[in-house]
C-alpha cells in the first residue's frame, strides 16, 4: 500500500513557502495546511500551494488529519512552537537553528523521544553538491587521512542582517546561529566532534548589533586541526574549503563551481556539480524526513545534529567573550 504524510506549514514567510514548494514533487508527502501570524501572508501561501490556511495554531496542531510538521518561523520562536508540536505527539521538521540555546534544544529532543517522533533540523547544507561529494571522496580516502581543514564563507550580506527579525540578535541569534550553524555543522560532519580552541570576532558597524566577521581555530577529537573564518561585510566574497590529507588535497568552492582533488604525483581530479547528479537540497532533506517518519529510514541529519550546531555556536561565541565583537570607534 502507497503511504502518505499529511504536513503541517508553520510560518508562510520565504523559506517555509520555499520547503513547501519542494514537497511537492514527493508522491509520499501531502501539504494539508498552512499558518501564520498574519493571517493574509497564510491565504495568499495556501493559495498558492493550493492548501487550507488555518486560522490558530491551535488549529493547524489539532488537525487529526496532520502527523508531522514543518516549522519555519524566526529563530527565537522554534522552541516554543517546537515543543506544541512535539508534546502532541506529532513529528517535526525544523528549520535550523534548532533553537537557540543548547538547553532548548536539549528539551526539544527530550520531548520528541519521549513521544517517539522524528525530530529534524534543517541542516541542509551537508545535501548541496560539491559538500556531499566531499564528504564521499574522505571516506573513499583519496587524499588519505585529513590532517587539516580550512572553510571561508564570505559575501556582503549585512543588509540582509539589519531588517526584520534578523538584525535583533535575541530573534536571530546573530550571523553565528542564523547563518553558520550550516558551516559549524558540516565541519563535524566531515571530521566528527570538535572544541572551540580560540575565536575572535569583530563588529565594525553599530548595526546589525552583533558580531560582523569572525575566525575560530578548532581542534577536533580525531586530530585534525582547523581553521573557520565567515563574514558579512566582505563584497568581494567567496565560498572556498580546503582539506589537506596525508596523500593529497581536497578543495570546493560551496554552492557553486567545482570540487578538486590532487593526490601527490598523480593528476587532479574535478566535478561540477551537474557532474555529481544529487537531487535538488531542500527536497531531499525533506523526502528523507518524510521516509523518515514513514518507514524509519535514518535520515541524513537529525535533531541532534541541530543540537551540536548550536553548541559549537555557542562555544564560539563565548571564546570570543560573551559580547562577541570588538568594536572599531568612529566608524559608521
Amino acid at each position: 500500500m502507497h503511504m502518505q504524510l499529511n504536513l503541517g506549514l508553520i510560518g508562510a514567510g520565504g523559506i517555509g513557502r520555499h520547503l513547501a514548494w519542494q514537497l511537492r514533487p514527493l508522491s509520499e508527502a501531502r501539504l494539508a495546511g498552512v499558518y501564520d501570524v498574519d493571517p493574509a501572508l497564510a491565504q495568499h501561501a495556501a493559495d498558492e500551494l493550493e492548501t487550507t490556511a488555518y486560522e490558530s495554531l491551535d488549529a493547524l496542531l489539532d488537525a487529526p488529519e496532520i502527523e508531522a510538521y514543518i516549522l519555519a518561523t524566526p529563530p527565537h520562536t522554534h522552541y516554543e512552537l517546537g515543543m506544541q508540536v512535539l508534546q502532541r505527539g506529532k513529528h517535526l521538521f525544523c528549520e535550523k537553528p534548532l533553537a537557540l540555546t543548547v538547553q532548548h534544544c536539549d528539551a526539544m529532543l527530550d520531548a520528541a523521544q519521549q513521544a517517539g517522533v522524528q525530530l529534524m533540523a534543517g541542516q541542509v547544507l551537508r545535501l548541496f553538491p560539491l559538500f556531499w561529494q566531499s564528504k564521499q571522496w574522505l571516506q573513499e580516502g583519496v587524499i588519505g587521512e585529513p590532517v587539516a581543514v580550512n572553510l571561508q564563507r564570505r559575501g556582503y550580506e549585512i543588509n540582509l542582517f539589519r531588517e526584520g527579525w534578523r538584525a535583533d540578535p535575541k530573534q536571530s541569534g546573530g550571523v553565528l546561529l542564523e547563518m553558520n550553524v550550516h558551516e559549524l555543522d558540516y565541519l563535524r560532519w566531515l571530521f566528527g566532534d570538535y572544541t572551540v580552541v580560540a575565536a575572535q570576532g569583530s563588529q565594525p558597524y553599530p548595526e546589525p548589533n552583533f558580531t560582523q566577521h569572525w575566525q575560530a581555530t578548532l581542534q577536533f577529537e580525531n586530530g585534525v586541526i582547523g581553521s573557520v573564518e565567515c563574514s558579512i561585510i566582505d563584497p568581494l566574497g567567496g565560498y572556498l574549503v580546503r582539506i589537506v590529507g596525508t596523500e593529497g588535497a581536497l578543495e570546493h568552492t560551496g554552492f557553486s563551481g567545482a570540487i578538486r582533488y590532487k593526490k601527490r604525483g598523480a593528476h587532479e581530479i574535478s566535478l561540477i556539480p551537474e557532474e555529481i547528479g544529487t537531487p535538488e537540497p531542500y527536497m531531499w532533506e525533506l523526502r528523507s524526513f518524510v521516509r523518515a517518519v514513514l518507514y524509519g529510514e535514518t535520515p541524513p541529519f537529525d535533531g541532534y545534529d541541530g543540537r551540536m550546531a548550536v553548541a559549537n555556536a555557542h562555544a564560539v561565541l563565548q571564546a570570543m567573550g560573551r559580547k562577541g565583537a570588538r568594536r572599531r570607534r568612529g566608524q559608521v
